[in-house]
């Protein structure tokens, strides 16, 4: 009858753990399409500017600002849709 609890109780902490950790795999997913997302965004804008011989780093600043703002839409989205 022992061996029956200890069964179920080590099935439970197996479930605990596989939450626990797909959580993480999850965050830490999130952050990596961020910081993704924001250095592909900057380095077209650098680009960009480089292209047209801007003085002013006009697209690199609208594109990494527009970058963050996306990320932190997805962030928050991602955070409320469980």
């Amino acid at each position: 009858m022992e061996t029956n609890n200890d069964d179920a109780a080590k099935e439970e902490r197996k479930r605990a753990l596989q939450k626990q950790s797909s959580g993480f795999l999850k965050y830490s997913g999130m952050a990596t399409q961020m910081l993704g997302t924001i250095l592909i965004f900057t380095y077209g804008g650098y680009k960009l500017d480089e292209w047209q011989q801007n003085d002013v780093p006009v697209w690199t600043l609208v594109l990494s600002l527009l970058s963050i703002a996306g990320s932190l839409y997805m962030l928050i989205r991602g955070f409320t849709k469980k």
